[in-house]
């Protein structure tokens, strides 16, 4: 995914030396871990931090915060100089320099447990400066009983489905359950981006290092703001989102929207509290039919009280019995080069059929996608995307404008 990834796994990451220094202190010390979660996630962490707490004697004091306000509470953290030990994040790239080098830290036996075409966005200046601990898919999900009550078939794994077709399905459903809108989907940079993905607009090209396509993403930025003008997705709420994240999620488990626009990583919580039948389907085709692979990352602040403590519980974290407690009970995938053949994961029931059709997803999407998402200016960059595409559909702005605006700031933050 990431050549700086592959490049590490075939060089001389650290000496063993460097290694064992890493392991030589004293136990009892305490740290901070900065979280968020998605819900099922969270026991699994707590579980494992004093399954480690036991083992080593330190303590791990987990914080847990809203999604939307982690970056500013982090960013002020650095201002204070004084970050959190351990920060789990979407966007590691976006504090690089302040990231210990887990590769070097850690040792090139360590870094050779992981899958190198998982690394994507935990490698900063060809350094892996994150383990990918919870990694996930983009991608829909349907209401089955609206879609039976509707009679339109579910899209199969073998069939799928395009974007005028889940559009033009979503609404004979919507109209036939009375329900509002057809689509519902996640207020967020990285939930667009996906979308310009699929009509061939990655943000920063096909290696991640250079500009979109103009033609595509205004293809994409034209589509998509039509769908919000006529309500096949919620003008309103978008709009009200501001520059906040919000999950569509609301929507869909309120039966106001037939098709949701999201990813796997609802799964494990629509398990325990979707209040209808529901399925993962396979991504809608545009140009490509695959979707936007990443996740959650664990990440080392440099400055923090005790970096060697932090360290010791990332590499426990990617041992492979670890990783699958935690792929199990939050369905995500792990980036443990052992659990990485069909099978590993015992993942279960509805999830094991679920997380099969997010990793097809993740398959069938180009490299640039991806690519695009671990370069450091994707974050902004795809913030900007999400609010241009907001001004389009408001009316202020078009979409020829809008897509050279997003153009102009992938140039200033193109961070590679």
């Amino acid at each position: 995914m990431v050549a700086g990834a592959a490049a590490l796994l075939g060089s001389t990451v650290a000496s063993t030396a460097v290694a064992s220094a890493a392991t030589a202190r004293s136990a009892g010390k305490t740290i901070t871990y900065l979280y968020f979660t998605n819900g099922p996630d969270l026991n699994a962490t707590k579980t494992l931090i004093a399954r480690f707490e036991k083992q080593t004697g330190d303590t791990i004091n987990l914080n847990v915060v809203p999604y939307a306000s982690e970056a500013q509470i982090l960013q002020a953290d650095l201002s204070a100089g004084d970050p959190p030990a351990l920060v789990e994040t979407t966007t590691p790239a976006t504090f690089g320099t302040n990231l210990v080098d887990l590769g070097t830290a850690l040792g090139k036996s360590w870094v050779s447990t992981l899958a190198p075409s998982l690394l994507g966005q935990a490698v900063f200046h060809n350094k892996i400066v994150a383990l990918p601990n919870q990694l996930t898919v983009a991608g829909p999900f349907v209401n089955v009983a609206m879609f039976k009550k509707a009679g339109v078939a579910v899209p199969s794994l073998s069939k799928g489905w395009t974007w005028s077709q889940m559009v033009a399905d979503a609404e004979k459903v919507a109209k036939a359950n009375g329900t509002p809108f057809a689509l519902a989907m996640d207020h967020s940079g990285a939930r667009t981006a996906n979308v310009f993905c699929q009509f061939g607009a990655f943000l920063f090209g096909s290696n991640g290092k250079e500009a979109m396509s103009g033609p595509a993403a205004l293809k994409a930025m034209t589509y998509l703001s039509g769908l919000f003008e006529k309500n096949v997705i919620s003008k309103a709420a978008w709009i009200a989102a501001g520059s906040a994240y919000a999950s569509g999620a609301t929507e869909f488990l309120a039966k106001q929207a037939p098709v949701l626009l999201s990813g796997s990583w609802q799964v494990a919580s629509f398990l325990q509290s979707a209040p209808f039948a529901w399925q993962a389907v396979p991504n809608p085709r545009a140009k490509f039919g695959g979707a936007m692979s990443g996740g959650n990352y664990l990440e080392v602040f440099k400055k923090s009280n005790d970096p060697a403590v932090a360290e010791q519980f990332v590499k426990f974290l990617s041992e492979p019995q670890n990783q699958s407690y935690m792929s199990v009970l939050s369905d995500t995938i792990p980036s443990s080069r052992s659990l990485s053949t069909p099978g590993s994961v015992p993942f279960k029931g509805s999830a094991k059929v679920a997380m099969e059709t997010f990793t097809q997803g993740a398959t069938l999407m180009p490299a640039g996608c991806n690519l695009s998402e671990a370069n450091p200016g994707f974050g902004v960059t795809s913030s900007d995307l999400m609010g241009q595409l907001t001004s389009v559909m408001a009316g202020q702005t078009s979409a020829t404008a809008a897509v050279n605006n997003v153009l102009k700031v992938a140039r200033v933050n193109n961070g590679v």
